[in-house]
């Protein structure tokens, strides 16, 4: 479990340090290439001292760590589903909302009762603009409910998950470690197969270079390839 004491200070450096998104820029380009290299493109996971033996694997998962209030995050939405449309069936693909500062964690609660309601999908893309392009405060817990309802959510089955949920407060549990455990400093970043990982800083931005990383990462892992 975390300490309290470590997520706070956590959250006090990445505060300091951190604009708590990277930049994603959509109007880039980059040629396709094949000579990534750890440390420049991505980064190699440590999370044991224990380095496992690396086999082929039928299933890659694949995690994104964003939060709604990430403005690349935002404008990386409309890019990465595109790639999720096409996406083989062989890569398994999860989000976890991350909290870089407190009005953060409301959002990320959002996306877990979304998930619960069936709705996320449908309800992304529209939180997405309702922040970014209305310029809406949706961490604000009242304007959130009014939100959900508006959106076709019956307001006593939304009160019914986001007042009390033990299966939300673990999730939140989860992603608080999971951001300690792959030492996630910017949002959006994409770990693959809870090895690998990549975020804005390493690739100036660029999204097409951003994919282009993990489609590379994926095969390497489906493949068992040092």
């Amino acid at each position: 479990m975390l300490k309290l004491g470590f997520r706070s200070l956590l959250f006090l450096v990445l505060s300091v340090i951190l604009t708590s998104c990277g930049k994603i820029d959509n109007n880039s380009k980059t040629t396709p290439s094949k000579n990534f290299k750890v440390g420049k493109d991505y980064e190699l996971i440590s999370t044991s001292q224990i380095i496992p033996e690396l086999t082929p694997k039928a299933q890659v998962r694949v995690i994104e760590f964003f939060n709604y209030a990430c403005p690349a995050c935002y404008h990386f939405e409309p890019i990465l589903n595109k790639w999720l449309a096409k996406k083989p069936s062989y890569v398994i693909f999860e989000r976890v909302p991350i909290v870089f500062q407190p009005s953060w964690r409301s959002l990320a609660r959002a996306y877990y009762v979304a998930q619960m309601l069936g709705v996320e999908k449908e309800l992304t893309p529209a939180i997405f603009k309702a922040i970014h392009v209305e310029g809406q405060d949706l961490s604000d817990p009242k304007l959130l409910e009014e939100f959900f309802i508006k959106h076709g959510v019956k307001q006593h089955e939304f009160e019914n998950i986001a007042s009390f949920s033990p299966g939300i407060d673990a999730q939140l549990l989860r992603s608080d470690t999971l951001m300690q455990e792959d030492k996630i400093l910017a949002a959006p970043t994409l770990v693959i197969d809870n090895r690998y990982k990549v975020d804005p800083s390493m690739i100036g931005g660029d999204p097409i270079h951003f994919l282009q990383v993990a489609d590379y990462l994926i095969e390497k892992v489906r493949k068992g390839d040092e």
